[in-house]
Parts: structure tokens; C-alpha cells; sequence
């Protein structure tokens, strides 16, 4: 849950500054496509990698099944 809120107050502030920029002229169309985008793939890897059985990323787990043969020789 910490992960989930630290993203949502990210995403927050994020939007503040790009809104920010905006209002005073100051941001470039480039920037407001370019930083959401940035945010948004990073957000998506940080869930998918949060939830491993339904994600994109899939990590299979080397350690876990090095431990599990070691604990079935003993």
C-alpha cells in the first residue's frame, strides 16, 4: 500500500507542475507529451512487477527453486 500511495502522490505533484508550466506559458508542447508518457510506462512497470502472476513482466523465480532443491537433499 506504501508503493501504491508514494505513486499516487507522485502522480499528484506531477500533474501540479505540468499544470503549472501551462498556466505560465512556459511548458513546450514536447514536454507535455513526453513527461506523462515517461511516468505513466514507469508506473506500468512498477505495477506489473507488483503483481507477478497477472503482469507483463514475468520473473521467474531461480532463487526460490535453488532453495527448494537444497532443502529436498538434505
Amino acid at each position: 500500500m506504501a508503493a501504491w500511495g508514494l505513486m499516487a502522490a507522485i502522480a499528484i505533484c506531477w500533474n501540479l507542475l505540468v499544470g503549472y508550466g501551462v498556466r505560465r506559458g512556459e511548458a513546450k508542447g514536447v514536454l507535455l507529451f513526453v513527461l506523462p508518457l515517461i511516468l505513466s510506462i514507469s508506473f506500468t512497470l512498477i505495477a506489473n512487477i507488483d503483481s507477478p502472476r497477472g503482469g507483463m513482466v514475468r520473473v521467474h523465480p531461480q532463487n526460490l527453486e535453488g532453495l527448494s532443491q537444497s532443502l529436498r537433499a538434505h
